[in-house]
């Protein structure tokens, strides 16, 4: 964790309305998802609120990076992008994937720890449908925010470890996602392979 404890996060919290809580999500995530949620359990606040707050945070935050992208391609994704070692090539592989499997392609976004902001800014620069986007970001976000809330309600006191294992576990599910497609690719190859020594060998 941070310098910022889960009980110094529940002081601020306690101390500020709803409104401050929502930007305080959009900017600082779960942790306050969680100790907004704990504060809801102690009858400080409303838990139906801060699910609210805690959905449509998720949502907004995500939206913004995608808008950035959809109007302003060349100004942040080809001229900032090499920062990160977006080539553009790579940053063609990626549009790909998004418009090939959007959905796996847009879960790796979101659950990675490490390339959300850059992810969506670059699925907004590749023109993937809005309505698309929006559905698949939607039911993305509904587990996140579901899950933070109730960890604060129900165990807020406990939140530093238990967050820990969710962080961790992350990867996990970006590496079965990975493993996934991988094997999917394989299977299609090797499918293709033997169908065309199948029609050689007639």
């Amino acid at each position: 964790m941070t310098a910022l404890t889960f009980s110094t996060i529940l002081s601020w919290v306690l101390a500020n309305g709803y409104f401050l809580i929502f930007v305080a999500i959009i900017i600082g995530g779960p942790i306050f998802i969680s100790a907004a949620a704990f504060a809801a359990a102690l009858g400080y606040l409303n838990v139906y609120v801060i699910f609210s707050l805690a959905f449509f945070g998720e949502m907004a935050v995500d939206l913004a990076f995608y808008l950035i992208g959809f109007f302003s391609r060349v100004h942040v994704v080809e001229r900032f992008g090499h920062y990160f070692g977006l080539t553009s090539a790579r940053i063609l592989k990626i549009e790909k994937m998004l418009h090939q499997h959007s959905w796996k392609t847009l879960m790796i976004i979101k659950y990675s720890p490490i390339i959300p902001i850059l992810g969506f800014i670059i699925t907004g620069a590749a023109k993937l449908r809005f309505k698309k986007f929006f559905y698949i970001l939607l039911v993305l976000s509904l587990p996140k925010a579901v899950f933070f809330t109730l960890l604060g309600y129900f165990f807020g006191r406990a939140y530093d470890s238990l967050a820990k294992y969710f962080y961790y576990g992350q990867y996990l599910i970006i590496a079965v996602i990975i493993l996934f497609i991988v094997i999917d690719y394989l299977f299609v190859k090797i499918s293709k392979k033997i169908s065309q020594a199948e029609i050689n060998s007639e």
